[in-house]
């Protein structure tokens, strides 16, 4: 069974309601590989509210007394679906929209029960709705986001940060850095491992064809009188790339990178810094696009965006993006 496991994320926020209404798309036999982690009360009361409904098109089942022999979807009826909730206590009934520490530690909670779902070989892969990094402070995590938490707990000596759409495939070399702090960070050492590790990933993954590199100064330095990264840091990098096969190319001015990769030149891109990659991609896949975890030892994805507190109590988010990570997890873990 090619089982994933889906964290609710902060139940303040609409991780929740993106994870209802992805379950709500799925036909029967996929809504039973699925096993939530969170808690079935708060997602039943959610599902009613997305549905206008009551009882809700949804029943979520919380499995009690360990993982073992529970997950195979034995003895789920229509419309339910399987919950593993890691907490003693019922979540407090707090206001959605805003940062708690009760809240952050649930979702905490959540993620790392998944994890060891997946380490245990109980689930295959894992997808994670949106958490509030504050909310993690508040209850005293002190990481700055799933990708930090996920290479600890699975051992990971390197873990990239890729962003997976239809149209357009982007890995970021640096990821949550101050844009001044982005050149000092580039090392030749930095881009060949994260290209080589885009490339490990791909081979696995099936994904064929050619990686661009961006450069990072405008016309790629135009002979360094721009900015010498491109000279002392990104073409060593792509020499050393090239000499162990690594089919890369580079480094393209960034204004022209995205353009070529739509015409079908590049597979997957590599941006230097977060909003180099993430503009163009969110242009594109603002509503379906997905973050995507490699170099861990197991397959994460997540919806691309965040907790949305503005709209949490509205009931009317997109789901499209958390559909999309669900069912990138089942894809890629049935041969990763």
């Amino acid at each position: 069974m090619n089982r994933v496991a889906v964290s609710m994320g902060d139940p303040a926020g609409i991780g929740p309601e993106v994870t209802v209404r992805a379950l709500l798309r799925m036909d029967q036999a996929v809504r039973h590989e699925i096993v939530v982690v969170g808690e079935a009360l708060w997602l039943q009361r959610v599902a009613a509210a997305v549905s206008g409904a009551v009882p809700s098109p949804l029943t979520f089942v919380e499995r009690a007394g360990g993982f073992e022999g529970d997950l195979e979807g034995r003895g789920l009826r229509s419309g339910e679906v399987a919950v593993l909730n890691p907490l003693a206590d019922a979540l407090p009934q707090l206001a959605r929209g805003r940062d708690f520490a009760a809240f952050g530690e649930a979702s905490f909670q959540y993620v790392k029960m998944g994890v060891e779902l997946v380490q245990q070989g109980l689930c295959r892969a894992l997808a994670t709705a949106p958490i509030s990094k504050h909310a993690w402070h508040l209850a005293g995590h002190d990481y700055p986001g799933h990708t930090e938490l996920l290479r600890e707990l699975s051992g990971s000596p390197r873990v990239g940060m890729m962003f997976w759409g239809e149209r357009l495939k982007v890995m970021l070399a640096t990821t949550h850095l101050a844009l001044a702090r982005v050149p000092a960070a580039l090392t030749v050492a930095l881009v060949e491992d994260q290209v080589l590790m885009l490339y490990e990933f791909m081979q696995k993954a099936g994904l064929s064809g050619k990686i661009g590199l961006a450069a990072l100064n405008p016309h790629a330095g135009e002979h360094e009188a721009f900015g010498d990264e491109e000279t002392r840091i990104l073409k060593p990098a792509l020499a050393r790339l090239c000499q162990v096969g690594v089919p890369v190319e580079g480094p393209v001015p960034a204004d022209v990178l995205f353009h070529q990769a739509l015409q079908g030149r590049y597979a997957v891109l590599v941006a230097l810094y977060h909003d180099q990659g993430l503009v163009p991609f969110k242009m594109l896949h603002f509503d379906d696009g997905v973050n995507l975890s490699i170099g861990l030892p197991f397959i994460r994805t997540s919806a691309d965006h965040g907790t949305a507190f503005d709209i949490s109590d509205k009931f009317i988010a997109n789901s499209r993006s958390m559909e999309s990570a669900i069912g990138l997890a089942r894809r890629l873990s049935s041969y990763c």
